[in-house]
This record gives C-alpha cells, sequence and structure tokens, in this order.
C-alpha cells in the first residue's frame, strides 16, 4: 500500500491487484517461489490517459450510526 501511496505523490496512478495468477502454479513458479512462499498481488503503476472509473459506494448515512 505504502508503493501505492508513493506512486500518487510523484503524480502516477496505481492499481494493487490479486487475482487468479497470484495463485496460479505455473504463474508461481515463473518467480520462483519455494513452499511457504506467495505472491501477494501485482501492482500495476502508470499514467492515466482519461478519468480513472469510480465504483458505487454505498450510501455511509444508510450504514453509520453517529453517537452524541
Amino acid at each position: 500500500m505504502n508503493l501505492e501511496h508513493a506512486a500518487g505523490a510523484f503524480g502516477y496512478s496505481s492499481s494493487w491487484i490479486t487475482d487468479w495468477y497470484s495463485y496460479d502454479p505455473q504463474a508461481v513458479a515463473l518467480f520462483g517461489l519455494t513452499e511457504g512462499e506467495a505472491v501477494a498481488g501485482f501492482i500495476h503503476i502508470g499514467t492515466l490517459t482519461e478519468p480513472a472509473l469510480e465504483r458505487p459506494r454505498p450510501d455511509m448515512a444508510a450504514r453509520v450510526t453517529r453517537l452524541p
């Protein structure tokens, strides 16, 4: 996560993705991992050519209770 924050501080966009290829035995073998090691994910860093897509967010008022 700190790598993503650092990329943002330098004006880049980044995305951490942990998907099927993080667990695929052939993909893991390409990195030479041994027993007990795992891939946490892949961080893609670059510049955007268009605005980032925003996903729907929950209505916070419906989920948060504030105490007096």
